[in-house]
């Protein structure tokens, strides 16, 4: 079951016609939105549904009805493919002690065939090139290469408690790339920047991705490859435009033409208090959410993470719900109903993924509490968007490719309009 309260929507209206307006080229295409996965607890709805085709079903309603495209499956020190015994290992040495029933890897490979998402593999490094390349066949031997985004070489190492040197990082996220460029699939490298020297390592961000890099790069022509994503986690502060410039200034010296996919993001560093239930958090996620898409290196862009923050949650329909602390107060009646349920986050995404941010970026312009942008869809009709996270209305006059359009939006609200300023479709969340 997927519940959500709704969303006020305006009828259809036909797609303006590009006779009259100016040829304008988009800048970039829109990132894709997914999630990222946190499959290791008990209960586990995720690895209900990998196992379980009806309930797989259902939960693939749900990430379709919160926008989803992409998922990010990692094994994070956590999992490992070659069984129970191996993922016993791989905990210890990571010091993890998430409690979860093992899964083989071939039943998320089923759920991934039965539906139409792309996912990122996130592997162990340091369990070698052949254990990655055994989880990669898995998925090319059933005719999913192309649903692979990329494997992503492990997850936040210079966080690892084993703790992973920067030169021997490289060293082994070196031997999977050497030894899986022949499958022609992409990798994403995990990448970190701030001068804050509080790792297992005591290194600085800063100089633990620079060390590094510079240690791949002895192996991996990076300046000359573009098969290679760099990965960004963005939390709190960080979920804003002007944090890749922050990498860029570190990644660049390195790989100058580097594309980056968001692994994980979330606007708070912790949800307690599960504020992602609320329509005030669901705004602001939207602003800052936009501000990260307007950006033309991001490829892709996973949330933190089903089923327990942003964009959707889980009830057993009793007295258990997968949000921080089990239950919240806000939580009552159907919200509490068996299966998969929308956050108002979740509707934002749904709304983002769909049409406002479905196409080529023409133009972004960030305004505090309230931003616009546009799109060319593949149909090639212009859907201008404006987000008004205030209370009180908004009306922009503004010029998309050549054309004065007028914007209006009642308070915490996002608008889509085509060129002639119809209303194509609204969401509002009131505080």
């Amino acid at each position: 079951m997927l519940s959500d309260i709704g969303r006020s929507q305006a009828p259809s209206q036909p797609a303006a016609s590009n006779s009259a307006i100016n040829v304008q080229l988009a800048t970039h295409q829109a990132p894709t939105l997914g999630t990222d996965m946190s499959f290791a607890s008990i209960p586990s709805p995720l690895i209900e549904g990998w196992l379980d085709k009806e309930e797989g079903n259902a939960m693939a309603v749900a990430f379709k009805a919160a926008g989803l495209k992409s998922l990010r499956f990692l094994f994070g020190g956590l999992y490992s493919p070659r069984g129970p015994e191996a993922t016993a290992r791989i905990k210890a040495e990571n010091k993890a002690t998430n409690e979860y029933n093992w899964f083989p890897l071939d039943a998320y490979v089923d759920f991934i065939a039965a539906h139409d998402f792309t996912t990122i593999v996130g592997i162990n490094v340091e369990e070698g090139p052949e254990v990655a390349r055994d989880a990669i066949r898995r998925f090319i031997d059933r005719g999913l290469k192309s649903r692979i985004v990329a494997i992503e070489l492990s997850n936040e190492p210079w966080l690892s408690y084993r703790p992973w040197l920067p030169e021997d990082f490289g060293a082994r996220a070196a031997d999977v790339i050497e030894g899986l460029t022949p499958l022609g699939v992409r990798f994403a490298l995990p990448l970190t920047v701030g001068n804050g020297n509080n790792t297992p390592t005591k290194l600085s961000d800063n100089v633990w991705v620079t060390r590094m890099l510079r240690a791949l790069s002895a192996r991996i022509d990076l300046k000359n490859r573009s098969d290679i994503y760099g990965v960004l986690h963005l939390y709190s502060r960080g979920v804003r435009g002007a944090t890749v410039d922050h990498f860029n200034k570190v990644v660049r010296p390195f790989a100058p033409s580097m594309r980056y996919v968001v692994t994980e993001f979330n606007i708070r560093q912790s949800l307690e208090g599960n504020p992602h239930l609320a329509n005030k958090y669901a705004m602001e996620f939207a602003r800052k959410l936009a501000d990260v898409m307007s950006r033309p290196e991001i490829e892709a862009m996973y949330t933190h993470s089903v089923p327990t923050h942003s964009v959707l949650y889980w009830s057993n329909g009793r007295r258990f719900a997968t949000v921080v602390g089990g239950r919240d107060a806000k939580l009552t009646g159907d919200a509490m109903s068996r299966g998969w349920h929308l956050t108002p986050t979740g509707k934002v995404y749904e709304l983002y993924s769909r049409l406002a941010w479905n196409g080529g970026v023409l133009t972004y312009r960030e305004g505090g509490k309230q931003s616009y942008w546009a799109v060319r869809s593949v149909d090639g009709r212009v859907v201008v968007t404006l987000i008004n996270d205030s209370d009180k209305p908004a009306r922009k006059k503004v010029n998309i490719a050549g054309r004065d359009i007028i914007l209006s939006a009642s308070p915490s609200s996002i608008v889509c309009v085509d060129m002639n300023g119809k209303e194509i479709e609204r969401l509002v969340l009131p505080r």
